[in-house]
Protein backbone atom coordinates (compact mmCIF):
# COMPACT_ATOMS: atom_id res chain seq x y z
CA UNK A 1 0.00 0.00 0.00
CA UNK A 2 1.55 3.38 -0.66
CA UNK A 3 2.38 5.71 2.01
CA UNK A 4 -0.75 7.81 1.58
CA UNK A 5 -4.40 7.03 1.17
CA UNK A 6 -7.64 8.57 0.78
CA UNK A 7 -10.50 8.98 2.62
CA UNK A 8 -12.23 5.83 0.49
CA UNK A 9 -9.63 3.60 1.27
CA UNK A 10 -10.90 2.11 4.30
CA UNK A 11 -14.45 1.47 3.02
CA UNK A 12 -13.09 0.26 -0.33
CA UNK A 13 -11.19 -2.43 0.92
CA UNK A 14 -14.05 -3.56 3.48
CA UNK A 15 -16.78 -4.14 0.44
CA UNK A 16 -14.22 -4.87 -2.51
CA UNK A 17 -12.83 -8.15 -0.53
CA UNK A 18 -10.98 -9.38 -3.69
CA UNK A 19 -7.95 -7.24 -3.36
CA UNK A 20 -5.62 -4.64 -5.50
CA UNK A 21 -6.39 -4.57 -8.83
CA UNK A 22 -4.07 -3.48 -11.79
CA UNK A 23 -4.70 0.47 -12.53
CA UNK A 24 -6.16 2.08 -15.79
CA UNK A 25 -6.72 5.68 -16.26
CA UNK A 26 -9.83 4.79 -18.34
CA UNK A 27 -11.42 2.55 -15.34
CA UNK A 28 -12.38 6.54 -13.66
CA UNK A 29 -15.26 7.31 -16.32
CA UNK A 30 -16.44 4.18 -16.81
CA UNK A 31 -16.49 3.40 -12.66
CA UNK A 32 -18.81 6.98 -12.80
CA UNK A 33 -21.02 6.11 -15.35
CA UNK A 34 -21.74 2.57 -14.25
CA UNK A 35 -22.18 3.97 -10.68
CA UNK A 36 -24.56 6.34 -11.89
CA UNK A 37 -26.54 3.67 -13.75
CA UNK A 38 -26.94 2.14 -10.58
CA UNK A 39 -27.31 4.31 -8.07
CA UNK A 40 -29.61 6.12 -10.21
CA UNK A 41 -31.89 3.52 -11.43
CA UNK A 42 -32.65 1.68 -7.85
CA UNK A 43 -32.80 4.79 -6.33
CA UNK A 44 -35.74 5.51 -9.17
CA UNK A 45 -37.23 2.20 -8.95
CA UNK A 46 -37.27 2.32 -5.19
CA UNK A 47 -38.77 5.62 -5.43
CA UNK A 48 -41.35 4.55 -8.24
CA UNK A 49 -42.46 1.06 -6.10
CA UNK A 50 -42.78 2.48 -2.98
CA UNK A 51 -46.39 2.22 -2.44
CA UNK A 52 -47.23 -1.14 -4.36
CA UNK A 53 -47.32 -3.79 -1.57
CA UNK A 54 -46.65 -6.83 -4.05
CA UNK A 55 -42.61 -4.81 -3.82
CA UNK A 56 -42.89 -4.28 -0.08
CA UNK A 57 -39.17 -6.38 0.14
CA UNK A 58 -37.53 -4.40 -2.52
CA UNK A 59 -35.79 -1.40 -0.72
CA UNK A 60 -33.48 -4.49 0.73
CA UNK A 61 -31.82 -5.39 -2.21
CA UNK A 62 -32.49 -1.57 -3.37
CA UNK A 63 -31.25 0.46 -0.88
CA UNK A 64 -27.69 -0.77 -0.22
CA UNK A 65 -27.33 -1.13 -4.07
CA UNK A 66 -28.16 2.58 -4.61
CA UNK A 67 -26.06 3.71 -1.59
CA UNK A 68 -23.08 1.58 -3.13
CA UNK A 69 -23.57 3.38 -6.77
CA UNK A 70 -23.07 6.48 -4.47
CA UNK A 71 -19.75 5.26 -3.28
CA UNK A 72 -18.71 4.48 -6.57
CA UNK A 73 -19.75 7.68 -8.03
CA UNK A 74 -17.76 9.35 -4.83
CA UNK A 75 -14.98 7.34 -5.58
CA UNK A 76 -14.76 8.18 -8.95
CA UNK A 77 -14.87 11.59 -8.55
CA UNK A 78 -12.07 11.67 -5.54
CA UNK A 79 -10.90 8.19 -4.87
CA UNK A 80 -7.44 7.55 -5.34
CA UNK A 81 -6.70 5.33 -8.23
CA UNK A 82 -5.99 2.23 -6.38
CA UNK A 83 -9.63 2.96 -4.99
CA UNK A 84 -11.08 3.24 -8.20
CA UNK A 85 -9.11 0.30 -9.78
CA UNK A 86 -10.28 -2.12 -6.37
CA UNK A 87 -13.86 -0.89 -7.02
CA UNK A 88 -14.27 -1.26 -10.13
CA UNK A 89 -12.93 -4.50 -10.42
CA UNK A 90 -10.80 -7.00 -12.77
CA UNK A 91 -11.18 -6.59 -16.77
Amino acid sequence: MKNHACIYCKPVQRIALWGPRPEANWKRPILLVCSILLGGGFAYLTWLLRYDPRYAYFPLLSVPLAFLGGLGMLVSINGCNACVARLFGEI
